[in-house]
């Protein structure tokens, strides 16, 4: 049987270092190094030798969330016949991710935002081909350009994140998934309609 190797130090040191960091800058946007250092239990020399600036730090979390986030993105299918469906389904697969990783998003958006920028490029990309897709098939509304209608449900998102963290509002990923198609110009009736496809097939597979 092939063994598991155990993480070293320096591995566990990093990794708590990186779950102390999220959980003070979600509470704290603008909390220090010694502050994240303090919740990880280390010393300051140790998280400086990990990530030699807070900028680092940042970018080390935007690269983590990407990570979870597109592990948790799976296939998406930006030709599929039903792209509404295909758009709402897959919202409801990353949803927790994103609101997990929200308060890390917002701060990279601020002093991150090209590496932010490129680490969700690929998943980008695929969503412009998605939107794209429906508004050939009359689906989606063509008032813009698909790439624009791409940074317009993202920001949508991260307003929901926002929202949610302040307690302002109390959806879930289907309210999220309905928010999307709606301001995509799809009548209400067939956006619920989609998103209870998306649910039950997602609770099928």
């Amino acid at each position: 049987m092939k063994r598991t190797e155990r993480p070293s130090a320096r591995e566990r040191n990093r990794r708590s270092i990186l779950d102390a960091a999220q959980a003070v800058l979600r509470e704290n946007p603008d909390a220090s190094l010694d502050e994240v250092a303090a919740r990880a239990g280390v010393v300051r020399r140790t998280l400086y030798g990990h990530f030699t600036s807070r900028h680092d730090l940042v970018v080390a979390l935007v690269r983590a969330a990407s990570a979870d986030f597109v592990e948790k993105v799976g296939e998406v299918d930006p030709d599929a016949a039903d792209p509404a469906v295909e758009l709402a389904a897959t919202l409801l697969r990353t949803w927790s991710t994103s609101r997990r990783y929200g308060p890390v998003i917002a701060l990279a958006r601020r002093t991150a935002d090209d590496e932010l920028r490129a680490a969700m490029g690929p998943f980008h990309t695929i969503m412009v081909r998605l939107l794209e897709n429906g508004q050939r098939s009359g689906v989606f509304s063509r008032h813009a350009a698909a790439p624009v209608l791409a940074e317009v449900l993202q920001a949508g998102s991260l307003a929901y994140m926002r929202a949610a963290q302040e307690g302002r509002w109390d959806g879930d990923e289907t309210d999220v998934a309905l928010g999307h198609l709606l301001t995509l110009g799809m009548p209400e009736a067939d956006a619920r309609a989609a998103v209870a496809r998306a649910a039950v097939a997602r609770a099928t597979s």
